[in-house]
């Protein structure tokens, strides 16, 4: 029913994975950036493949990190219950996909609401860069992180996992967060008047598409359009680097106002579902 995809099948795995691209970037950028079996990166996926007369027709993906991510549009119970077959034995710590999918992901598993720290459907939003709106910029700066902002981006951190639940994936505190962003070659602070004042990052890339990801104004600097900006800021980069097409999804209402208010269309939801603690397949409770 599901194997496990080999080299040979990057290609056609990019080939389905494309016209869905709304709900499949952390696909879509786990295969751009590690290929098919990386198992050295957090991020490196497993993916194991459906198919039907040779072609792909069903996606199940889980990263070293333990993380599933899944595209299945067509599939009904057989394929879900063939999910739960192949994941036997592994560490999962969230899944992530169209809600549909995500709940029928979480049913074949075992899994309970009460599993789950964190289960949201989230706006989901949709920008062509070509339509992405001029916004002021004066005295801005954008830049990458530096190694000796890990300090202060810590407490950043701290409370962009305090504001939005999800905290990190694999339980770091802000520090460890803040290192990695650092790091990080898409990862930008904004200063205004030489004062850092917004953070944001991309989760996903590909060569003609990016999830934005990471989106943090501290709390004395809100209330100014830094959110809106900062994102507009940095994809106007990414546009003149040759992106044509950006995702993301909405944390809360204000944080969808400020992306509409750029050009951000919304086209549907999207599950993020984290859970309580790291469970093993086929030992769920």
């Amino acid at each position: 029913m599901i194997r496990e995809a080999r080299l040979e099948d990057a290609a056609s795995l990019e080939a389905f994975l494309h016209p869905h691209s709304a709900t499949s970037m952390f696909l879509r950028g786990n295969l751009a950036a590690h290929g098919v079996g990386n198992t050295d990166q957090a991020n490196g996926t497993t993916f194991y493949v459906h198919t039907r007369d040779g072609d792909i027709t069903g996606v199940l993906g889980r990263t070293n990190g333990g993380f599933l991510m899944c595209l299945a549009p067509d599939q009904g119970a057989a394929f879900w219950s063939a999910c739960d077959e192949v994941l036997r034995g592994q560490r999962i710590v969230g899944m992530t996909g169209a809600p549909d999918q995500i709940g029928a992901l979480a049913t074949a598993l075992g899994l309970r609401d009460a599993d789950f720290r964190l289960r949201h459907d989230e706006p989901l939003y949709a920008l062509r860069l070509l339509d992405l709106s001029e916004i002021s910029h004066q005295n801005i700066r954008l830049r990458r992180a530096a190694a000796d902002d890990a300090d202060w981006l810590a407490d950043w951190f701290d409370g962009y996992h305090r504001d939005t639940g999800k905290g990190t994936l694999d339980g770091n505190d802000g520090i460890s967060a803040a290192r990695r962003f650092v790091d990080k070659p898409d990862g930008r602070v904004m200063e205004a008047d030489g004062v850092p004042c917004a953070m944001s990052a991309l989760n996903a890339r590909t060569a003609d598409m990016v999830q934005v990801g990471g989106v943090y104004v501290p709390t004395c600097h809100r209330g100014r359009g830094h959110g809106a900006r900062i994102v507009a800021l940095h994809l106007a980069e990414l546009r003149d680097e040759g992106i044509t097409k950006a995702i993301l999804f909405a944390a809360s209402p204000v944080a969808a106002h400020a992306y509409e208010s750029i050009g951000f269309r919304h086209i549907g939801h999207y599950s993020i579902a984290l859970l309580e603690t790291p469970m093993t397949a086929g030992e769920m409770p």
